[in-house]
């Protein structure tokens, strides 16, 4: 047998993990997040979790996070805080709204759920169900596989929220008003106490430190005044996805978000980045939940 007939098993187990999530979809099985042993390095390397960190008031409702990977350590901490310094039972969240862009424009509706379990996340039937009945959300587990927005996520949700089943959705940028008031309804009539809302965004694109904290400091102030009409003028990603959570957050109860951290690419990789992106992560409470 010749050294080049020979598949080196590194190399076979890279095809595979770059594979898995389209033939995973394609054999109906469940979906595989690319970032799964990212994420389990990041949870390794971060200071042990605590399981309850003590009340801090009112109910966690949830919160906003980046999606790149680049802010790994930063993603931690939020769902650290999340589960642990909530005050609340993470054994007892039982559905997890994850919101994201549709980054590639593969959604053919307005908006896209997911209708596939996750390998160690299962789909929440009743969501899929409610928000496939609606002509402006398109069911579908084909566009996930490679939605980083989405696929990031999926394995702290896991982690942190075990006994949880999970909504992921993207949202079109160009979808209007009619739609989101739609979608916001049919949302509204199914959250409950239990529930948590993730939106999986990051800030200002391609602009040097200056320039994108001159954007941010209008962006954290609508994000955290829960100012939802107003996000259509910010510099995010995920301008009408911001729209419809601050919306529910409201509706939830939320009267403003506390901001736990916000850096940029060039704090994080330590050099001047002319291009870069800025991130944060924002959580919400009530008083007590309202529906």
């Amino acid at each position: 047998m010749t050294r080049n007939s020979v598949i080196r098993p590194a190399a076979a187990l890279a095809v595979f993990f770059l594979l898995y999530p389209v033939l995973a979809w394609a054999e109906g099985r469940a979906l595989s997040s690319p970032y799964e042993a990212t994420v389990a390095r990041a949870l390794e390397s971060a200071a042990a979790f605590v399981e309850d960190a003590g009340d801090e008031g009112g109910v966690m409702l949830g919160g906003v996070v980046p999606h790149h990977d680049i802010a790994i350590d930063m993603i931690t901490r939020f769902y650290q805080k999340l589960a642990g310094q909530s005050g609340q039972n993470a054994q007892k969240i039982r559905r997890v709204w994850l919101f994201a862009p549709d980054h590639f424009q593969q959604a053919r509706r307005w908006a896209a759920v997911c209708d596939a379990d996750w390998r160690f996340a299962m789909a929440d039937r009743t969501a899929v169900e409610t928000l496939g009945r609606s002509k402006i959300v398109e069911l579908s587990s084909k566009l996930f596989a490679r939605e980083h927005g989405i696929t990031l996520h999926i394995p702290f949700i896991a982690r942190f929220f075990p006994n949880a089943s999970v909504v992921p959705i993207v949202l079109r940028p160009d979808i209007p008003d009619m739609a989101l008031l739609m979608l916001r309804n049919r949302i509204g009539r199914l959250l409950g106490e239990g529930d948590l809302i993730i939106l999986s965004m990051d800030l200002s694109h391609y602009k040097p430190p200056e320039a994108m904290k001159i954007e941010d400091k209008r962006t954290l102030g609508v994000l955290t005044n829960l100012k939802y009409s107003a996000a259509s003028g910010i510099d995010v990603d995920a301008r009408r996805a911001a729209s419809l959570v601050l919306r529910l957050f409201r509706d939830m109860g939320a009267t403003e978000g506390e901001i736990l951290e916000h850096t940029d690419s060039s704090a994080l990789l330590g050099k001047r980045i002319e291009s870069g992106t800025s991130y944060a992560t924002i959580v919400y409470r009530a008083r007590t939940f309202r529906r």
